[in-house]
Order: C-alpha cells, then sequence, then structure tokens
C-alpha cells in the first residue's frame, strides 16, 4: 500500500489551538479528539489481534517481521527497524524472542561481516500462511457495519494524517 497522499490545501493549515485548524482550545473533547480515538482503537486492534494470533504463539508486535522476511521485504534487522517503525533496540528484542521461539534464526551477512540477516526458520515459514486469514478476521470484526467505501475512505484520512506527521 503507498503512503504517498495528496493533500488538499484547506489541509495543510496548522495551528497553536488558537487559530485556524480542526481543534480549539475551548471547544477540544478531551475523550473524543482524534489523537486519543486513535490510540484507543489500536489498543483495541492490538489486543484483538494478540488473542487472534495466540494460537500460533505470535502477537501483534511479532507478525509483521514474519510477514515481511517470508515475503522478502526485509533481511536485516536495520531494515526491519526502518520499515516497521521501530528502534533498533527494541527490533533486537523483538527478533530475540522469535530466535526463542524458533521462529526466525540469525546468520552473519555474506555482504558485511559486520551485520546478520534474519531469515524464517521452516517454523516460521509455516506461520505465513496462517497470519494473514487471522488478521483479516479481526480487522472485518472491528470494521463490521462499514461499507467498502468507507474503509476505503478511512484508509485515506489515516494517510493523511500519517503525511501531515
Amino acid at each position: 500500500m503507498s503512503t504517498d497522499v495528496q493533500t488538499p490545501p484547506e489541509a495543510t493549515a496548522v495551528s497553536g489551538g488558537t487559530g485556524e485548524g480542526a481543534y480549539q482550545v475551548d471547544t477540544m473533547d478531551r475523550d473524543t479528539n482524534v489523537g486519543r480515538l486513535v490510540h484507543r482503537v489500536r489498543h483495541a486492534l492490538v489486543t484483538h489481534i494478540d488473542s487472534a494470533l495466540a494460537s500460533i504463539d505470535l502477537t501483534a508486535a511479532q507478525w509483521m517481521v514474519v510477514i515481511y522476511l517470508a515475503e522478502d521485504l526485509a533481511t536485516t534487522p536495520a531494515e526491519l527497524s526502518r520499515l516497521l517503525h521501530y528502534d533498533p533496540g527494541a527490533m533486537t528484542r523483538l527478533i530475540d524472542r522469535l530466535e526463542k521461539k524458533n521462529i526466525v534464526k540469525r546468520a552473519p551477512s555474506d555482504a558485511d561481516r559486520r551485520s546478520v540477516v534474519v531469515t524464517l526458520t521452516e517454523q516460521g515459514r509455516a506461520l505465513y500462511p496462517e497470519i494473514r486469514p487471522l488478521i483479516i478476521d479481526v480487522l472485518n470484526q472491528l470494521l463490521r457495519g462499514f461499507s467498502q467505501t468507507e474503509v476505503k475512505q478511512l484508509e485515506n484520512l489515516l494517510l493523511r494524517v500519517l503525511h501531515n506527521a
């Protein structure tokens, strides 16, 4: 999915809460502002994904590493950190946990002796086809009642927020 989003000119105004903008100091609701809602949605999403992936001994934090490795989108901890927006220390700990579960393995890089490559084990490769259906079930559960158009609209709005970040 591309994150290139065209932002309309009227959406580029930034304010300190006193000028033009979506929120004002005297009208922003602490419980229903976009920041709070996104935080709550993320928490619900992580909770549901953790629950769904428990059957295959993965967590919400771990499944994307398996996907990126299986689809050859990354091979090093540094690439995984960059693509998944983790700091390097957190990625190292995440890979450590996956290695203990025998889902990934590290090996010295042929191209650079100072770095390692991360690959899926047989067990990790076997998990790959099981992940997407579980994630799709969670997403569909959280988006039930939404039309395809509304889901696409939500995706586009979130991409615009990311573009502004």
